[in-house]
């Protein structure tokens, strides 16, 4: 009865595989004095007079021992120095050790006890410990350089909600209610649900029949039910096409950056969320050729020097094309897609003057700058790469356009 069930078990066993005890019919019989010293017994009594053990050679008993709360294992360094032979040199050549000024402090200052001391030498050579000081990180930054361009270039910054209705987000651009863009696995929808505006009546026509435009239209009958229901934005020109329905008289030079959301998988190459940059320009006699204008000015600003354009098709601009730069090592990489907005979009909300329209991608202008060859490095908490990497650092310069076809 003085020792528990669990003790009293333990015991047997200890006993048993250290060869200390058997059990006869019942009985526990001892093997006397005569047994030998257990290697664990041996690491103890070792320990115990301050002797070192060799963790390689006891691997496995140590590790018994830490187990069981016997001992406890802690890592050490420890340093030898000694005198080199110049060393020793020169200390048999005598020294003499004076008091040196290793830094002036306050106190030093106040009572110049600095006045007559030796100040000890610094050796220029040696590089400083490094200092980090809060900086923005450097996608931000690139992000904040294509607001400065824009905003240099006399175009007006827009925001806008992160919830829009599909109506805005998809059938003012003259998306049809039945496009896979608009699927369930492609975009978010909430429960929700938002009032059309008055000029919804105008957008429902051009979507049957073309409106009183010389266009076909898509056909079929359009969801009033489908248009209210709310989406998280899947790209900012919702932001911009509402503004234009709000602003149609012209001039207008207005750009976007901001977060979109997709239904996207995460890999190397998407994530569910980014950042599009988005951008028009509406007023008399624009043409596509001030598109493209608009559109090599803000790359070559942005550090890219060969431009280029191939023909693109989305359903809401027509011409439409996609920009590319050049980089070394990659090749030509497409960054956007730009057009003019069809008539099937203007019309119906009152824009009578052409509107220059694109939206561009932030991340992928951002990895080629930062040299980065996965799109969740943007977002990772590495400290080290925070600490080292410049805004513009990665970006490789290109040869000369006249060596590339950079035209359209």
């Amino acid at each position: 009865d003085r020792f528990s069930q669990q003790f009293v078990g333990i015991s047997l066993g200890w006993l048993r595989k250290k060869k200390w005890a058997s059990v006869e019919d019942g009985v526990l019989v001892p093997k006397g004095d005569n047994v030998g010293t257990g290697e664990d017994e041996a690491i103890l009594a070792l320990l115990l007079r301050g002797e070192p053990v060799e963790a390689a050679r006891y691997k496995d008993t140590l590790s018994q021992l830490v187990k069981r709360g016997i001992i406890e294992f802690e890592k050490k360094k420890i340093r030898i120095v000694s005198l080199s032979a110049a060393g020793l040199e020169l200390v048999s050549s005598g020294l003499q050790i004076e008091e040196e000024i290793a830094s002036l402090t306050p106190d030093l200052i106040r009572s110049e006890g600095w006045r007559g001391g030796k100040f000890r030498r610094y050796d220029v050579h040696v590089p400083p410990k490094p200092i980090y000081g809060g900086k923005i990180h450097p996608y931000q930054r690139i992000i904040r350089e294509m607001r400065e361009i824009f905003l240099g270039m006399g175009f007006t910054e827009l925001r806008g909600e992160i919830v829009q209705s599909s109506f805005w987000n998809f059938d003012a651009l003259f998306q049809p209610q039945d496009h896979p863009a608009r699927d369930m696995q492609d975009t978010f929808y909430l429960k929700t649900e938002s009032e059309l505006p008055p000029c919804y009546n105008e957008v429902k026509a051009m979507h049957e029949h073309g409106g009183d435009i010389d266009s076909t239209g898509w056909g079929g009958r359009w969801s009033e039910d489908l248009a209210r229901r709310n989406v998280l934005r899947t790209h900012t020109t919702a932001i911009t096409i509402k503004y234009l329905s709000d602003h149609p008289t012209p001039p207008v030079k207005a750009f976007s950056i901001d977060r979109v959301y997709r239904r996207e998988a995460i890999d190397p190459t998407h994530t569910p969320e980014f950042e599009q940059l988005e951008g028009v320009v509406m007023d008399e006699g624009v043409s596509f050729s001030d598109l493209l204008g608009y559109l090599t000015e803000f790359y070559h600003r942005m550090g890219f020097e060969d431009v280029r354009f191939r023909p693109g098709y989305f359903p809401y601009t027509e011409p439409s094309v996609e920009p590319e730069v050049y980089i070394e090592g990659l090749g030509w990489v497409e960054l956007g897609g730009a057009g003019i907005f069809r008539k099937e979009v203007t019309e119906p909300l009152g824009i009578r003057t052409p509107v220059l329209a694109w939206g561009l991608g932030v991340s992928r202008v951002a990895m080629l700058k930062l040299k980065l060859h996965d799109l969740r490095e943007l977002y990772q908490p590495d400290i080290e790469w925070l600490r080292k990497k410049s805004a513009s650092s990665g970006l490789s310069l290109t040869e000369p356009s006249t060596k590339r076809d950079a035209h359209l």
